[in-house]
């Protein structure tokens, strides 16, 4: 029964929170917003995704020293954008090292540490861009816009600080931990900790520190960049003209509801809590609560199709037998 605890409440979550989500709209209504999506804005919004796919793919050729193929790190990426969307608080990142260790023939110390280094990068790289909506957007309550800004500099501090104390906490810890090594766990920690800490020496010393982040700010144009034409697809055949659609405006919303998704406890997928950070945000910036609800469960719904089908087909490629990195 402990087992299945976690799934069970993350269904309750989902359970409780759309219930009260479609108490706000009648059914008919979402049915026709979904006909009606404009196609055109859809195949824009998958080809962003599949751009921000590349370039996360990318990302990890440089973190891991340009030693696996991009080729096999673009279906690994699409495979572990599966199950990100599927568990809860970004377990699913562990997917991306268990591929990289049986298919890219890579040590586990190795798989995580690209990733702790890939989340830096994505703090460092969200922090300007949200700052910059606030100012583009400027709209809502002062008490809102100056919680959004302070929390776009934290990230950014907190980003480059835990960059720049990296390599000195690390070789602390190992030194410190080293003489317990004959302990298993302490053992693996003391390994994972002196990886992480050489990765991010390599990065500096093959002075690719800016070309990452560079990379890493265009993962999260094309992310948010793909979210804004789905919100278009929905909006516009709503009634909503160009000029309440501005890029800015919808990329506060969509972070909202991202940070809400990777929450240690949210709905099962991320559905309930993505949809519930969506319709607050969303209405905050003036959209109507209907519209809301109904852009936050659709564009969730979409972007959750068009990369389980992605996810799906990469992860049944790299699951053939046999099939390793050449």
């Amino acid at each position: 029964m402990r087992r299945w605890r976690p799934w069970l409440i993350s269904l309750l979550v989902t359970c409780v929170i759309f219930g009260y989500l479609l108490s706000q709209i009648e059914l008919t209504q979402l049915i026709d917003a979904a006909v009606s999506m404009d196609p055109t804005y859809l195949w824009m919004f998958t080809i962003l995704l599949l751009l921000g796919t590349v370039a996360r793919a990318i990302r990890f050729w440089l973190l891991l020293g340009r030693s696996v193929s991009v080729s096999l790190l673009i279906l690994i990426t699409m495979s572990r954008n599966l199950f990100i969307d599927l568990l809860p608080a970004r377990l699913g990142e562990l997917s991306y090292v268990y591929l990289l260790t049986k298919r890219g023939g890579k040590a586990t110390e190795d798989g995580l540490a690209s990733v702790f280094l890939a989340i830096l990068f994505d703090l460092i790289a969200l922090a300007p861009l949200l700052l910059l909506a606030i100012l583009m957007v400027g709209s809502g309550n002062s008490m809102s816009r100056t919680l959004l800004a302070t929390s776009a500099v934290i990230l950014g501090l907190v980003g480059f600080s835990v960059m720049r104390l990296v390599v000195p906490v690390g070789n602390w810890a190992t030194r410190r931990l080293a003489v317990n090594e004959r302990s298993s766990w302490i053992a693996k920690s003391v390994k994972l900790v002196k990886r992480t800490v050489e990765a991010l020496k390599e990065v500096q010393q093959r002075k690719i520190f800016v070309r990452v982040l560079l990379v890493s700010m265009v993962v999260r144009l094309c992310k948010f960049g793909s979210y804004y034409f789905l919100v278009l697809a929905i909006m516009t055949p709503l009634g909503y003209p160009m000029a309440a659609l501005g890029f800015f405006r919808v990329f506060l919303g969509v972070v909202s509801a991202e940070l809400a998704a990777a929450l240690p406890i949210s709905g099962l997928g991320g559905f309930g809590t993505f949809e519930a950070a969506w319709t607050l945000s969303f209405s905050q910036l003036g959209f109507s609560t209907e519209h809301a609800v109904m852009s936050g469960i659709l564009a969730h719904a979409v972007s959750q199709i068009v990369e389980y089908v992605l996810g799906i087909v990469a992860l049944a490629y790299l699951m053939r037998p046999g099939r390793t990195q050449s």
